[in-house]
């Protein structure tokens, strides 16, 4: 009987594992920016969004082999500063490269949640350790739900679960930072997207 316990969470710790590595925190987010820059007929501001965000993720593990912090997962907290502020200027510095080159402002409002994405979190994390993951991923879906259609929201709530799940099993949050995450993932997006107009 132990064993096939053993076993069964076995899976539900590669589960973890390869969700948290498949929806880590910039996939989401482009994902839903190259959504809507292909619905804009615009598909290069995609593409720029992607590299953007490939660069952000090398920095992540460049950081972590050469040991400037412990995973690229940035699962402690105090050495999350750097690499955020890292990630939210180079955000920045692509944002301000679109406007400068003439990127629509449906384009450009949606793709200034990276940057103030990242100023969030580096001011959530002077008090604690909220997830990235589901931050990305609910912000990412919550803007496909309001700018593309309500059912991306609906039909991403399990997705999001599951990426809270992954989180809590593999011990990296608890069950609040998990929900805090997705809560300033989801109300940032919204709060942008409603003082744009």
């Amino acid at each position: 009987m132990a064993e096939k316990r053993t076993r069964g969470s076995g899976r539900a710790d590669r589960l973890a594992r390869w969700t948290a590595r498949l929806f880590a925190p910039p996939v989401l987010p482009v994902a839903a920016g190259c959504v809507l820059s292909l619905r804009a007929a615009q598909p290069v501001w995609g593409i720029v969004a992607v590299g953007g965000s490939v660069l952000a993720v090398v920095v992540m593990v460049v950081g972590a082999r050469r040991g400037w912090w412990s995973d690229a997962e940035l699962s402690r907290r105090a050495e999350r500063p750097l690499p955020l502020a890292c990630a939210s200027g180079g955000a920045l510095v692509v944002w301000l490269v679109c406007w400068r080159l003439g990127a629509p402002g449906t384009l450009l409002v949606p793709a200034a949640l990276a940057p103030l994405g990242g100023a969030a979190f580096l001011v959530c994390t002077r008090w604690g350790k909220i997830s990235l993951h589901t931050s990305a991923a609910a912000g990412g879906l919550a803007l496909l739900g309001l700018q593309v259609s309500p059912w991306w929201a609906v039909a991403g709530g399990p997705l999001v679960w599951l990426i809270g799940w992954s989180r809590v099993r593999l011990r990296a949050h608890s069950v609040r930072q998990v929900w805090a995450g997705g809560l300033l993932g989801a109300g940032l997006t919204a709060l942008v997207l409603w003082l744009a107009g």
